[in-house]
C-alpha cells in the first residue's frame, strides 16, 4: 500500500509540476516574443520619423541607418535595416543583411497599407520581420520602403537555457515528491502497522487483548473500535462456549451414569421378568430425559444460527393461550394448581414457536407453584399495536440476584428450587431464543415466597 501511494503521489506530483513548468515556458515565451515585437516596432517608428523628417533626401540616409545599427549592436538582440527606394533599389542597409535575408523574404506592404508583419527561420535562427511604406519628404509621391528585422537567437538562447533549467527542477521536484510521498505513506500507514501488530497478539488464550481507541488517528478510531467490539464478542461466544461444553458434560453425565449404574445392577444377577421390565421403564425416562434435552440444544441451536426469519402470521391470541391451557389442564389438576387464561387480540407471531414458549412457561410454573397455588395466562394488545402476554404464578419465586441470569443455559436456581421437580435448564433460555427471533422482548418479575410473572413482548405486524 505505501509503494502505491508513492507512486500515485508521485504521478500527481509529476502532472503538477509538469503543467505547471508548461504553463510557465509558454507565458515566458509568449512575454518575450510581445516585447520582442514592441521592440522592433519602436525601432521602426524611430526610423520612420528620421527617414521622413530627412532635408537631403537620399543623402542623408546611410549614416542615420549606420548610426541605428551600430546602437543595436549594444542589445542583445541583432536589430537589421533596409531602405529601398520605389523601385525597390536598395538605398542603404546594414551590413551582411542581403545574404541573411535578401529582399523577398520579407513581407509585402499592401496598396493602402502601412506596414505588414511576418517572421521566418533561417540557419536555424528565428527572425521578426517588418516591412513599411514611408513617403519621403522631398518625394512624398515616391515613398520608400522600409525592411527591419530582429534576430531572436538570443531569446531562442534564453528559453533554451530556461527549459533545460526547468526540465532539471521537474525531475528534482519530482524524486523530492516521490522521496517526501513515501515518507507520508509510511508515517500515514504506521497506526495500521501498529494495529496489525496488536492484532497479531490476539489468539484463543488471549482474546482478552484490546487495541484501544487512545492516540489513534480520527479515521482509525472506528476502526479499532469496531475491531475491539468483535474481540468482545469472540470473547463472550467462546466462554459461553466453554461454559456450554462443561455444562452440557454435566447435564449428559447424570442420565447416563443413571443408565449404566442400572444396567449393572440388572446384569449382577438373575432377576425376574418384571424387575427387568420396572429396570427398562427406568431407563426410557431417561432416554426421554436425554431426547428432551438433545431437541432443546438442537432448537437453541438452529435459533441463534438460522437465517431465516420465522413464518410470522396474525393470529388469535385467546385460541392459542386456550390450547396450551387445554394441554396443560391435567397435569395442573394432578398437581393442585389452578390453570386458567384470560384476555385476547391479535398477535403477529409463529403459532408453532408461540405455542413452544407459553408451553415452557406454563410447564416452569406448575413446576414450581405449590398445591393450591395459580397459574395464569393473559394477553392484551398495546396502544402502538403490539401484544403483550403474562404468565404468573403463586410459586415460590425467584431471589432477585438470581433474574439476569435465568435465560442462560443450564442455568438452575440454588437453593431454593433444589427440592422441585428437575428440570434442563433450558426452557427460559429456548423462550428468550423465540422472543429474539421475533424482535421482541421477554422481562421477568419475582418475589420470594409470592411467586413470579414473565412478561413477553411481541411487535407489531408491520415491524416484525
Amino acid at each position: 500500500m505505501a509503494t502505491w501511494l508513492t507512486v500515485y503521489y508521485t504521478i500527481a506530483a509529476l502532472a503538477l509540476l509538469g503543467v505547471a513548468s508548461v504553463v510557465f515556458y509558454l507565458g515566458l515565451q509568449h512575454s518575450l516574443d510581445d516585447s520582442s515585437w514592441a521592440s522592433l516596432e519602436e525601432k521602426v517608428s524611430v526610423v520612420t520619423r528620421l527617414l521622413e523628417r530627412m532635408p537631403g533626401g537620399t543623402t542623408g540616409i546611410a549614416p542615420k541607418v549606420a548610426e541605428e545599427a551600430e546602437i543595436s549592436r549594444n542589445f542583445r538582440s541583432r536589430f537589421m535595416l533596409r531602405v529601398l527606394d520605389a523601385r525597390r533599389r536598395v538605398l542603404v542597409q546594414t551590413r551582411g543583411m542581403s545574404t541573411l535575408l535578401p529582399d523577398e523574404v520579407f513581407p509585402w506592404v499592401a496598396p493602402g497599407e502601412s506596414e505588414s508583419r511576418g517572421q521566418i527561420e533561417r540557419d536555424h535562427r528565428r527572425f521578426l520581420l517588418v516591412s513599411a511604406a514611408i513617403p519621403g519628404a522631398l518625394e512624398p509621391t515616391s515613398p520608400w520602403r522600409l525592411q527591419a528585422a530582429l534576430d531572436m537567437s538570443s531569446v531562442q538562447r534564453l528559453l533554451a537555457g530556461y527549459l533545460q533549467r526547468m526540465i532539471l527542477v521537474l525531475a528534482g521536484g519530482v524524486l523530492l515528491a516521490a522521496a517526501i510521498g513515501a515518507w507520508i505513506a509510511r508515517r500515514g500507514l504506521r497506526p495500521i502497522t501498529a494495529i496489525t501488530r496488536a492484532t497479531e497478539r490476539v489468539g484463543a488464550q488471549r482474546l482478552h487483548e484490546r487495541i484501544g481507541e487512545a492516540g489513534w488517528p480520527a479515521e482509525l478510531t472506528a476502526l479499532a473500535a469496531a475491531f475491539d467490539g468483535m474481540l468482545e464478542r469472540l470473547q463472550q461466544s467462546f466462554e459461553r462456549l466453554t461454559q456450554f461444553s462443561a455444562d452440557l458434560a454435566h447435564e449428559l453425565r447424570t442420565p447416563i451414569n443413571n443408565l449404566m449404574g442400572e444396567a449393572q445392577v440388572a446384569l449382577a444377577y438373575e432377576r425376574s421378568a418384571p424387575e427387568y421390565r420396572e429396570v427398562l421403564h427406568s431407563a426410557l425416562e431417561e432416554y426421554g430425559r436425554l431426547a428432551r434435552m438433545i431437541d432443546r440444544m438442537l432448537f437453541l441451536a438452529y435459533a441463534e444460527h438460522t437465517l431465516r426469519a420465522p413464518e410470522r402470521a396474525s393470529l388469535d391470541a385467546a385460541h392459542e393461550m386456550q390450547a396450551v391451557e387445554e394441554f396443560y389442564q391435567m397435569l395442573a389438576e394432578e398437581s393442585g394448581v389452578e390453570l386458567s387464561c384470560a384476555g385476547g387480540g391479535q398477535v403477529f407471531a409463529d403459532p408453532t414457536l408461540l405455542r413452544r414458549a407459553l408451553s415452557n412457561l406454563v410447564s416452569n410454573a406448575l413446576k414450581h407453584t405449590p398445591r393450591g397455588g395459580r397459574v395464569r395466562i393473559e394477553g392484551e394488545s398495546a396502544a402502538d399495536g403490539a401484544f403483550r402476554l403474562r404468565v404468573s404464578d403463586t410459586g415460590i419465586g425467584i431471589a432477585a440476584e438470581h433474574l439476569p441470569k435465568l435465560t442462560d443455559r443450564f442455568y438452575r436456581v440454588d437453593p431454593a428450587r433444589a427440592g422441585g421437580p428437575g428440570g434442563s435448564g433450558l426452557g427460559l433460555a429456548i423462550v428468550k431464543s423465540i422472543m429474539d427471533l421475533h424482535g421482541g422482548t421477554l422481562r421477568i418479575e419475582s418475589t420470594v415466597g409470592r411467586g413470579t410473572t414473565v412478561h413477553l413482548y411481541f411487535p407489531q405486524g408491520s415491524s416484525g
